[in-house]
């Protein structure tokens, strides 16, 4: 199931079925009431709505619900496998964030592959200004060759965008606290806290990892990190299957938002697919470090396993 046909099935499920009303159920999916009445008229049009909804098009929401409850998540969004998954969630991903773009947002965006070609997907209507605030450094470096440059997220004048100014990963621990502590940095980082939306990757132990893309990390420093215990990581922030960060001199040399902070924040959306994604997305819902998650079959069906 797509993700438009996904949030559809929900919204009418919600009200015809669960008898809330539109306010309560845009509260509940962090959507606007009119983006609720506009979704209840397509249920309709597309036959949906008959005299029941069709439970054929509800074959997910037990997964769903499963995965909610088991991580005490606000909501999953499962879209159907494919080699091209990333493709797939990515495309949901952005149509996920624009149904929640409202006159004036703040959505604070991490780093990688998957959010840089989520933000290439993003069509937001000029009318909104919306700000993009990055979560850690080396954003600056990777972003305009991952996205479309013909993408509205350049040519939309109401777009605001707050980068750190540095790298991701510096050469020691002293010169890390010192840019972190230079008002050009702090300033940013001081806007994190008061966003509408933060949207990250979940990044697995293998040869895919944007850190290993990037040469920030070598395959031998990958397996000293299994050896440790690590499974995953968040703003470039290992933890162990249980969501505990792993003590690393690694993370005292990164200009990058404290994973824990994500505990803080309203609404942390993590995109992450694959049945690879397994181990690292299993301690990220165990840490609590993320509200709704964005993903496929494959990598859902195992998070119940």
């Amino acid at each position: 199931m797509g993700y438009e046909k996904d949030i559809l099935v929900k919204v009418a499920w919600k009200y015809y079925n669960e008898g809330l009303t539109q306010t309560e159920i845009a509260e509940e999916l962090k959507l606007s009431r009119m983006k609720v009445i506009k979704y209840l008229e397509r249920a309709k049009y597309e036959n949906i709505i008959q005299f029941k909804i069709d439970i054929e098009e509800l074959s997910i929401k037990h997964l769903q619900e499963e995965i909610k409850k088991r991580y005490n998540l606000e909501d999953v969004y499962i879209v159907p496998s494919s080699q091209n998954y990333l493709d797939s969630i990515t495309i949901a991903a952005a149509q996920y964030v624009e149904d929640r773009i409202t006159s004036d947002t703040m959505i604070n965006v991490g780093y990688g592959e998957t959010v840089s070609r989520t933000l290439g997907r993003l069509n937001i209507s000029t009318k909104y200004k919306v700000s993009f605030v990055s979560l850690s450094g080396g954003v600056k470096f990777y972003m305009p060759t991952a996205i479309d440059q013909k993408s509205d997220y350049y040519t939309n004048p109401n777009y605001s965008h707050f980068i750190l100014p540095s790298p991701l990963r510096v050469s020691s621990e002293q010169l890390a606290l010192g840019i972190r502590n230079e008002k050009s940095v702090t300033d940013i980082l001081n806007l994190i806290p008061h966003s509408n939306m933060t949207v990250i990757g979940v990044g697995a132990l293998n040869e895919k990892a944007t850190l290993m893309k990037e040469g920030l990390l070598s395959r031998g420093d990958m397996e000293v990190l299994k050896t440790k215990g690590a499974v995953g990581d968040l703003l470039s922030q290992f933890y162990d299957i249980n969501g505990n960060l792993i003590d690393l001199t690694l993370h005292k040399e990164l200009i990058s938002t404290e994973i824990n902070t994500l505990k803080s924040l309203d609404h942390v959306v993590a995109i992450a697919g694959g049945i690879e994604k397994r181990e690292a997305l299993i301690g990220a819902l165990k840490g609590g470090y993320i509200n709704v998650l964005i993903t496929d079959e494959d990598a859902a069906g195992s998070l119940l396993d």
